[in-house]
């Protein structure tokens, strides 16, 4: 396993989800704040592989710097880290029936051997299969509870009703719905599974989860990084600074005008 520099950092943990908008999000969290690269972490095989150019963003020291579009190789499961915040970045979804593991065998014990002080975990799930699609756009989880000391085999159940007498802060964030956990999050890969961990380990944890659609995600993107900067009471960045390959996802923006053609 691995063992940070750094002790008591807040660790950011998106789930591979429905629309990838956890990934866009730390992805924008880490060019914004400069997050630097630290190393690869060895995933035992429970993911599947991945492989390809790795985008750094510019270093603290040189703003000005032009930005690294290929700096190296991106993988499966990624470590950003500095003094105040660590990125575990899943790039890739786990194998079949090997949530659970990936869990226990990964994650937790990277979680135990760093000691952080806070986990976020990021997550979204499929807006066109839930049951109120007129409902909120975010639920917003907390484990803080101390009550949760000394629970050894939680079941979903025992979670949600746990969940359910936390407190909510309407006046704070309104598009919260802080409530029980629900039975099923279609598309939200490892949350339920790790929420159950985080209570079964008495976990700090907290998880943003986002309903959301396929297609154009870079809106929830932004939408999920003020979102984090607000549960983590973070002041936002001057500006927003996206990877380098999000000005290609759709390609080339087309140049307009009579002099650029027929159809301009």
């Amino acid at each position: 396993m691995m063992e940070l520099p750094n002790k008591d950092t807040i660790l950011i943990l998106p789930a591979v989800s429905s629309a990838n908008v956890p990934q866009l999000a730390v992805d924008l969290l880490v060019h914004s704040f400069r997050i630097p690269f630290y190393s690869l972490l060895d995933h035992g095989g429970l993911l599947y592989p991945f492989a390809g150019p790795r985008e750094d963003p510019a270093p603290l020291e040189n703003d000005s710097a032009t930005r690294l579009a290929k700096s190296g190789i991106a993988s499966s499961l990624e470590v950003y880290h500095n003094s105040t915040v660590t990125c575990l970045i899943q790039r890739s979804p786990t194998l079949p029936a090997s949530r659970n593991l990936f869990i226990s065998k990964v994650l937790l014990p990277f979680i135990q051997q760093n000691k952080f002080s806070r986990i976020l975990l990021l997550s979204s799930t499929d807006a066109s299969r839930r049951s109120d699609p007129g409902g909120q756009k975010v639920i917003r989880i907390s484990l803080y509870d101390r009550s949760f000391q000394g629970i050894s085999t939680p079941t979903i159940l025992d979670l949600s009703r746990k969940i359910a007498k936390l407190s909510v802060d309407e006046a704070s964030r309104p598009e919260y719905e802080e409530y029980a956990l629900p039975s099923r999050l279609p598309g939200s890969g490892i949350t339920l599974p790790f929420l159950e961990a985080a209570v079964n380990h008495n976990l700090p944890a907290l998880s943003i989860i986002l309903y959301a659609y396929e297609g154009d995600n870079f809106a929830d993107a932004y939408y999920m990084a003020d979102l984090v900067l607000d549960a983590l009471a973070i002041a936002s960045p001057p500006a927003w600074t996206p990877p380098p390959s999000w000005e290609g996802v759709y390609g080339k923006k087309q140049r307009v005008g009579l002099e650029h053609g027929l159809y301009g």
